[in-house]
């Protein structure tokens, strides 16, 4: 049996691996070196070109107070969202797992929003929630309850935007514990009740125990999401009333796209950036230590 030569089999890997890495270098690692490199520039409209400033973008951030600003309405959003998002979800996957009548085409119906693009999802709920003509004001007023301003009182603005991210992004977490749930050893719940552990007790000792990887997973793949998010701002509130929802990704494109500050906007980009990946080194830091105390 004749067998391959390796120089032939490695230039057949790197020729079958290549089209991936093209791709990965001209949309992935060219944008963020780029982006990088003009981050240290302010691009001057007039003369249109960039010119070199250092790091006077990242020092300007210190003293930004819409930065600021946007960087707390991206952390409420981050936590809250993800906490409302984690508990719904798990709790809905607990309620499917009891495999009712009719539960199946319940489940397909509440997967529903995660199909849909962020930025329809912002414009449906802009229309739904309209003060005027919005169907949910109109409910409200048929029921004789008062008529909120959603998107455009201050203290409800981020309240809104909360509740209609966790609309759209609950199915998923949903779906990951769930899968999660059908794959547990059945012979564990046998043994917890044969030893005489109620439901609440199963379900404290012993169910959210061996559902916790995918409650983390999921967690940990939403907020980094939603530490990004930028389409349903654009489309639910457009980062008003004020500067009161607007969030980092909102702000990098407006300064980039609205103001053509190039420079400035890369900057914000690239402390996103920064922070993203320290925090999730963290997590995975403590996820790792978690488990091998575990063992």
């Amino acid at each position: 049996m004749r067998t391959a030569h390796p120089l032939h089999t490695r230039r057949d890997i790197l020729l079958l691996i290549s089209p991936a890495a093209a791709y990965l270098v001209l949309f992935s690692v060219f944008p963020l070196v780029y982006s990088l490199g003009i981050s240290f520039f302010d691009w001057s409209p007039t003369t249109s070109s960039f010119t070199f400033v250092g790091l006077d973008n990242y020092a300007m951030l210190a003293r930004d107070a819409v930065f600021w600003q946007a960087a707390v309405n991206t952390g409420i959003l981050v936590v809250a969202s993800i906490a409302i998002q984690v508990v719904l979800g798990t709790a809905l996957a607990l309620f499917f797992d009891l495999h009712l009548r009719g539960s199946w085409f319940v489940r397909g119906v509440l997967i529903l929003p995660m199909l849909l693009t962020p930025v329809v999802v912002g414009l449906m709920w802009r229309a739904l929630l309209n003060p005027d003509w919005g169907m949910v004001n109109w409910l409200l007023g048929e029921l004789g309850l008062p008529k909120p301003l959603w998107t455009a009182d201050p203290k409800l603005a981020l309240v809104t935007l909360v509740l209609v991210d966790s609309w759209q992004w609950t199915p998923f977490i949903m779906v990951i514990v769930f899968a999660r749930l059908q794959a547990l050893p059945r012979d564990v719940f046998e043994a917890s009740a044969v030893d005489g552990a109620g439901r609440i007790a199963t379900l404290r000792q012993v169910t959210l125990p061996l559902l916790a990887p995918a409650i983390a997973f999921a967690a940990v793949f939403r907020s980094i999401d939603a530490f990004r998010s930028f389409d349903v701002v654009f489309g639910l509130t457009y980062g008003g009333p004020g500067r009161l929802t607007t969030t980092l990704s909102f702000y990098a494109w407006e300064t980039g796209f609205s103001f053509t500050r190039y420079g400035y906007a890369s900057a914000i980009s690239y402390v996103m950036v920064i922070v993203a990946t320290v925090a999730f080194m963290v997590l995975a830091a403590r996820l790792a230590l978690r488990r091998a105390d575990a063992r």
